[in-house]
């Protein structure tokens, strides 16, 4: 029996993991608010743990700079996202919610995490930055939240 790639791709779309769109907006809300508030945790944990001179002052320029990309970044790749999953319909692949190009992205973005507390910038910036990524996700999952609970209404 001849080793076929036709065989296995098939194999494999018969047996993927599906989900309903509904799903899909739920995973990624998920995802989104979990990691969100992660981040933005471990970040201001930290923060916190810095002298008292300056950590009230960074936690707070660093939410208020989360919430400032998560409205005109996040917020943008939110609705893509919302978009990606109502496009496609029916039933489609459980991790489908992201597109190959996102979950690389977000290989990336934790590479880049892993990659700060490395470096030698100040700690008080590695955390800062950790809290406005986490305040953004957090910020911007609403959106997802909101999709999910548009669609029970319509199911």
């Amino acid at each position: 029996m001849a080793f076929s790639y036709g065989r296995i791709l098939n194999w494999l779309e018969a047996h993927k993991p599906v989900a309903s769109a509904r799903v899909q907006v739920f995973l990624v809300a998920l995802m989104w608010t979990i990691v969100g508030l992660s981040l933005f945790i471990r970040g201001a944990d930290n923060i916190m743990s810095l002298p008292w001179s300056v950590n009230p002052w960074w936690l707070a320029v660093a939410a208020l700079a989360g919430v400032l990309k998560g409205r005109l970044i996040f917020d943008k790749t939110a609705e893509r996202i919302i978009l990606r999953i109502l496009s496609r319909k029916g039933h489609g692949c459980l991790g489908g919610f992201l597109s190959l190009k996102s979950w690389g992205m977000i290989l990336f973005m934790v590479f880049m995490g892993i990659s700060l507390r490395v470096s030698p910038l100040p700690v008080v910036i590695v955390w800062a930055v950790y809290v406005s990524v986490g305040a953004g996700l957090f910020f911007s999952s609403r959106l997802f939240w909101m999709e999910w609970g548009r669609q029970g209404y319509s199911s």
